[in-house]
């Protein structure tokens, strides 16, 4: 952050300081992440992390430059040398920290949002754009409004541009991201089924997608999914802007044709402003098209050339349990794509499967997706029912909700001889142990069931 002394820091965030040296020069923040903290750091206490055995234990083994305690918590333990700022509430005087560090480091804001790919996207749009402008980045899918002080903290007025993943868990939370910060570029990946259940119904995703479009700045530009069915009920009569399309299928300024696998990933070709271009991605599947298709608007908007946007995109490296290529020891390929699942997300995994399996047998493990609400059965059942078409060797399914994904894919055409519905992880890896050593195994689920384990199990076999 912007270099402040330790007394007017806690002056903005309407504290006081207790102990220590008022004229000491405090740059960096750490809101309750003990793992990570550093000497030259301010640490503020959370009350998500259990005090006494993980958060005071750093504090006295790091000492940091100063901590910020709420009036209840006593301060015994606090090192000396450590300065001390008393608040009403932690959060808040980080977040009013975060609010005047945004006063004093302003940059131009990219924010994409989408039920899907929206992770993919950033990090897409972030390696096409690094050479150009230095930036603070969304971390991992760390993309609510309640981590959003702490990429405001991290501005050091070095940095020309914020490049905001916009996720949310609610109505209001992405409105509530963009009455702050107010993107100039703006990018709505597709509008699906994610967090259906948490909102409400499907209707209120639009909604909740709506709060980007309704955020982006005066003049400033719209990314929008010209394919996306749900995407198309975005209203846009009231902004004020420019609106880039993009897409495969229909009419679009940005769109993408002779689409194919190849065996490092897809190549296809990109027609933009009459100009028609080759683009490599090293990541698989027509969805992972549409999300460089997303970045190559963003990139675009932004003032990049062609040739930064085919580097940039040729070297990007996915996210971590995006569709992850591990090769096993006995020679299995295992496709971890276990991050995070929803209906539209699990098809297009399949499709993935389908077409790099060749001639090798080809097995799908899939599990419970959550926060669908009233939508959840049938979008279970559909899911079996798709990938009772894609001609798999196995399907096995883990959870309550994968049995009625295994039911869905025998009524619908599955031989019962390759559906296994597990009842837990053992059951599962015991199974997998013993399929054919050259199978490609494609692993989704919600994050809560960690099928990140059983590939790491697998692994090992």
């Amino acid at each position: 952050m912007k270099a402040i002394q330790l007394n007017k820091l806690a002056q903005i965030m309407g504290g006081r300081l207790t102990a220590g040296s008022p004229s000491k020069i405090v740059q960096s923040l750490n809101f309750g992440n003990p793992k990570q903290l550093k000497p030259h750091q301010v640490y503020f206490y959370t009350r998500k992390i259990r005090w006494h055995e993980k958060q005071l234990p750093a504090i006295q083994r790091i000492r940091p430059l100063a901590v910020v305690l709420p009036a209840h918590l006593s301060s015994r333990g606090i090192p000396p040398g450590t300065s001390i700022i008393r608040v009403q509430d932690a959060y808040q005087a980080f977040f009013k920290a975060g609010l005047w560090n945004w006063k004093q480091c302003p940059a131009r804001v990219i924010g994409i949002t989408g039920s899907a790919g929206k992770t993919t996207t950033t990090e897409m749009v972030a390696s096409i754009l690094k050479y150009r402008a230095p930036m603070v980045k969304t971390h991992r899918n760390l993309n609510t409004f309640s981590f959003l002080p702490t990429y405001l903290t991290r501005l050091t007025g070095k940095e020309k541009l914020l490049l905001l993943e916009m996720g949310m868990k609610s109505l209001n939370n992405i409105r509530k991201q963009c009455q702050i910060v107010r993107p100039e570029i703006g990018a709505v990946t597709n509008v699906g089924e994610a967090h259906a259940g948490s909102l409400g119904g499907l209707h209120l995703i639009v909604k909740a997608k709506q709060e980007l479009v309704d955020g982006v700045r005066k003049n400033g530009t719209l990314i929008l999914n010209a394919d996306d069915p749900r995407s198309r009920k975005l209203k846009t009569n009231r902004f004020q802007g420019k609106i880039l399309t993009f897409g495969i299928r229909n009419p679009a300024h940005i769109r993408g044709k002779n689409i194919r696998y190849t065996r490092n990933g897809m190549a296809f070709d990109t027609v933009l402003q009459g100009r028609s271009f080759p683009v490599r991605i090293p990541v698989f599947g027509t969805h992972n098209v549409y999300n460089a298709l997303t970045a190559i608007g963003v990139a675009w908007a932004y003032g990049t050339t062609i040739p930064e946007i085919q580097k940039g995109l040729a070297t990007f490296k996915a996210p971590k349990m995006r569709l992850e290529f591990i090769r096993t020891k006995s020679g299995r390929i295992l496709i971890n794509d276990a991050w995070n699942a929803n209906p539209t997300a699990l098809r297009a995994g399949l499709d993935v499967l389908k077409n790099v399996s060749g001639s090798r047998p080809k097995i799908a493990v899939l599990g419970d997706m959550l926060e669908l609400g009233e939508y959840s059965h049938q979008a279970h059942r559909q899911s079996g029912k798709y990938a009772a078409r894609l001609g798999l060797t196995q399907l096995i399914t883990l959870g309550k909700r994968g049995k009625i994904i295994a039911r869905s894919a025998v009524a619908n055409g599955m031989s019962p001889q390759r559906v296994l519905a597990c009842d837990d992880f053992r059951q599962a890896l015991h199974h997998l142990a013993r399929t054919p050593k050259n199978a490609v195994i494609y692993f989704k689920a919600s994050r809560s069931l960690h099928f990140e384990k059983l590939v790491r199990q697998l692994k090992r076999l």
